[in-house]
């Protein structure tokens, strides 16, 4: 899967006018994607630790989704 490919997954918020660049992409640019995701994964990760209750499938996405931009971006094929 290529970067463009993988960001058609996430969120359309920044998607509304296509003239202007994505942060996502700014952050990778400007080699800050891997803690920014690592980060986001923690948060997500962290909303979801507690043994009650279901765990939210809409973060367990986001997980997915951060670590394959991880792995994209480091040129690994997912």
């Amino acid at each position: 899967m290529k970067w463009e490919d993988l960001k058609t997954r996430g969120s359309n918020h920044y998607k509304k006018d296509p003239s202007k660049i994505e942060p996502i992409d700014l952050l990778k640019d400007g080699d800050m994607l891997r803690d920014f995701a690592i980060g986001n994964i923690i948060k997500y990760a962290y909303r979801n630790r507690s043994q009650v209750g279901k765990l939210n499938p809409a973060d367990m996405e986001k997980i997915k989704h951060y670590a394959d931009m991880l792995l994209v971006a480091e040129g690994e094929t997912i």
